[in-house]
């Protein structure tokens, strides 16, 4: 078997990429990878100008990319990563007729992002990080064949310096969605706030918000930090704790050994206890009365750390994604469909 990883061109679903397919290498299978992270400058320039006439030639040249790349490697299996330029509904039907098997991770929220309506319905196999009722939305917009495959925990990645810099009490990084802008507005200690257009809000907990943060910035904000928030996005200013997708935050922190207060969410316990390994709460108060007791008790902190770390070093890392995806792909060939329904469920026959 052998499969084509086509990243995205920017925004946080680039390292997924990068990171799935090392894990197919891993596991034996012959893997291409199709970064288009490289056009991410030209892009943005684009979009500032707005000429139609350049946009027209940039999704030329993108096209012509994947397929040069194709006729290449000549894949089996073309993996699509979430903000990848595989939607040209015009090429996925002839890659179909080819007898290329089309394959797309959705590491997205449903709600937000809505080009799933467009092009789930040309994939083979669709991989999500929610469940139903996301899934009786992709059966209605023509899509049979969908997947639970959370996110992962990339323990190759190397960040030159992780702990250089002076500790950090508590910070969160990440975009502001209304929920963040909400909620982190109203943190009653010491926070530090890191991400792209956060200087666009009167937070007086913003460090750095004019700009993007980097993978590895990122980790070695998270290697400084006796206390990482991780609040999941939501476009609703107020939802806590009510949410179903478990973001990559969740396995980076904890796969890194850092300890995190997350908001619970519905699929969170098919992967962590919500209490022993990654604390999850339901409401505003309940972290930050959690973020004031754990700053005084360092070795509840490392303990609950370290168990989520092994944890992920069991299940969650994209070597284990790798696996499972592979093993649809070839029950599949043997004629069978499945939806698989993530690690503490396992498959089963649809």
């Amino acid at each position: 078997m052998r499969i084509l990883v086509v990243g995205a061109v920017l925004g946080g679903t680039v390292p997924i990429g990068g990171s799935i397919y090392r894990a197919f290498q891993e596991i034996g299978i012959e893997s291409d990878f199709l970064d288009f992270s490289v056009l991410e400058g030209e892009f943005r320039d684009l979009w500032t100008a707005q000429d139609e006439e350049r946009s027209y030639r940039f999704h030329i040249q993108k096209k012509i990319l994947l397929l040069e790349r194709i006729t290449s490697f000549l894949p089996d299996v073309i993996l699509g990563i979430a903000q990848s330029p595989l939607g040209d509904t015009a090429i996925l039907p002839e890659l179909k007729k080819a007898g290329i098997t089309l394959c797309y991770w959705f590491t997205e929220d449903y709600r937000i992002f809505e080009y799933w309506k467009t092009i789930a319905p040309w994939f083979d196999h669709f991989f999500t990080i929610q469940q139903e009722p996301f899934w009786q939305e992709l059966k209605r917009a023509g899509c049979d064949s969908y997947h639970y495959l959370p996110m992962a925990f990339d323990p190759g990645r190397d960040c030159p310096g992780e702990s250089i810099g002076p500790e950090i009490a508590v910070s969160f990084v990440g975009a502001p969605y209304p929920n963040r802008v909400h909620f982190l507005s109203r943190f009653p200690g010491k926070l530090e706030i890191y991400g792209e257009e956060w200087n666009r809000y009167p937070n007086p907990f913003v460090v750095v918000g004019d700009r993007r943060i980097t993978e590895d910035e990122a980790r070695r904000i998270y290697r400084r930090s006796r206390i990482n928030i991780n609040l999941h996005s939501s476009p609703l200013p107020r939802e806590l704790g009510k949410g179903d997708f478990v973001n990559p935050r969740t396995f980076e922190l904890a796969g890194m050994g850092c300890f995190q207060l997350t908001d619970m969410r519905r699929l969170l316990t098919l992967h962590f206890d919500p209490a022993r390994e990654v604390l999850a709460l339901s409401g505003w108060e309940e972290m930050t009365e959690a973020a004031e007791y754990f700053l005084g008790h360092d070795r509840e902190r490392a303990e609950m750390a370290e168990k989520a770390r092994a944890r992920v070093f069991r299940e969650h890392t994209y070597r284990h994604r790798a696996q499972e995806l592979v093993a649809l792909l070839q029950e599949g060939r043997r004629g069978n469909s499945f939806i698989h329904t993530g690690m503490a469920g396992g498959m089963r026959e649809r």
